[in-house]
């Protein structure tokens, strides 16, 4: 299977998930990784998939049982993801680019954050308002 730096290196560098064109199947070398890392005890997919975007964050989302449950996807979150940030003309990565933005957030935070924490607040039992991030992007 490779260790974990010779499957980061397999990745290649980082680059947006939006635009990568890779099929993103078992063989591709970020699911490999994350199957590795999955595997170490103790470590889980949580944790697999936050050491990965921490790494590639342009590439890697994070995933957790509440951005799964927001998103409607379990682990296998690229493809959906990827198809859902290219859709209509990459309309998602204008729109999280604008939010980050309105956030004041630098442009080194990677849509695939700001898309990350708005998932997590969504999903977070309602504790968080996300009500007025929806009304500045109206």
């Amino acid at each position: 299977m490779g260790g974990s730096a010779s499957l980061l290196r397999a990745i290649g560098p980082d680059q947006d998930l939006a635009d990568t064109d890779e099929p993103l199947t078992e063989a591709w070398p970020a699911w490999r990784l994350f199957r590795h890392l999955d595997g170490i005890p103790g470590i889980g997919r949580t944790k697999a998939s936050k050491a990965m975007a921490r790494k590639r964050p342009r590439l890697v989302p994070i995933y957790d049982r509440v951005v799964g449950r927001v998103t409607a996807t379990k682990c296998s979150q690229w493809a959906p993801l990827r198809a859902a940030l290219q859709q209509d003309d990459f309309a998602l990565v204008q729109r999280l680019r604008r939010l980050r933005r309105l956030a004041g957030l630098s442009p080194r935070v990677t849509v695939l954050r700001v898309l990350d924490v708005i998932a997590w607040m969504d999903g977070d039992d309602g504790r968080r308002n996300t009500a007025v991030l929806a009304a500045k992007t109206s």
